[in-house]
């Protein structure tokens, strides 16, 4: 189904948990966040029903499995069993536990993954996560899901002013040696963030001034690709500097069955309220396409807590 921009929602995005493992500065307060009350949540049986219920509605193309960190659900296999006979479906982790779920995740139907990374410097992947985490567990969890075909994997990473800002050009060698594809993200202003924006031309001019200067080849989703004089390809997800609306095909259903057309704001629908209330199906997808019809076209996006609605 298209929207009123002629933009054609095919892409779900399904968080399934509220919580996490680790505590990242651009993600959430030190504390952590009040978790969501137990029977607020979505049962695992009521993720599965609604994310097939929107499937009817749009014939999704992809969907993606989020958090919090979805690994720390409990019973995530059998998800990834119930819903990826709809279509692709691939999920995004800090890739932590991946090590103890890749096989049995692929087994269940996953088709690969995005994992998180902050630095190549231990202490700064500390100071980044609030947790112990190294970049030989982040290496690990690449390795875990490439020898379970959880293929192509790519790793994103979140640029962090005075943080991770000088390590762009190294980060994107990295990648080439480990063979996954290197993405940077614009940090977008959010609830409980302590970290400083660095916007899509700094990172830009920070990889080109190393590796020579970089051509846009491709947009892939939200990511424009560029390559390097020197042939390696990365990509940069620029969520503030705009442009990212265009292109945007994608709904979020947050572990408390909110359907959300859109990161800025704007309209959503209760489908927990609506699937507990005893709605049929028929006025789960109609109100699915009612909200398509309103996804709104905004600049750019922020103002988001992302532990709440999915990454």
């Amino acid at each position: 189904m298209k929207d009123s921009y002629g933009r054609r929602i095919d892409y779900l995005r399904v968080s399934v948990t509220d919580r996490c493992n680790l505590r990242c500065i651009y993600c959430m307060p030190e504390s952590g966040i009040p978790h969501i009350e137990h029977s607020a949540i979505l049962r695992l049986e009521e993720i599965q029903q609604l994310t097939g219920l929107i499937h009817q509605a749009l014939n999704l193309r992809k969907i993606r499995i989020t958090g919090g960190e979805p690994l720390v659900r409990r019973g995530i296999v059998s998800l990834v069993k119930g819903v990826s006979p709809l279509t692709e479906t691939v999920m995004t982790t800090n890739g932590i536990l991946l090590s103890e779920f890749a096989a049995d995740l692929r087994s269940a139907g996953l088709s690969r993954v995005n994992i998180s990374i902050d630095s190549l410097k231990d202490e700064v992947i500390r100071k980044v996560t609030r947790r112990n985490v190294t970049l030989n567990m982040i290496e690990k969890a690449i390795e875990a899901a490439r020898n379970n075909n959880l293929n192509p994997v790519k790793v994103n990473c979140v640029v962090l002013k005075g943080v991770n800002s000088g390590e762009l050009a190294e980060m994107v060698r990295w990648a080439e040696r480990m063979d996954v594809t290197m993405r940077f993200i614009e940090h977008m202003p959010m609830t409980g963030s302590v970290c400083s924006h660095v916007p899509r031309d700094e990172i830009l001019r920070e990889i080109s001034a190393d590796l020579g200067s970089a051509e846009l080849i491709a947009t892939e989703g939200t990511a424009d690709m560029y390559v390097t004089d020197s042939g390696i390809r990365f990509g940069v997800i620029a969520p503030v500097a705009g442009g990212m609306c265009a292109n945007c095909t994608r709904l979020r259903l947050t572990a408390e069955g909110e359907l959300l057309p859109c990161l800025a704001g704007g309209e959503s629908l209760n489908l927990r309220d609506m699937l507990r209330s005893g709605s049929k199906d028929s006025e789960i997808i109609k109100a699915v396409h009612d909200l398509i019809a309103k996804k709104p076209h905004h600049g750019a996006c922020g103002g988001v807590s992302m532990w709440r609605i999915g990454g």
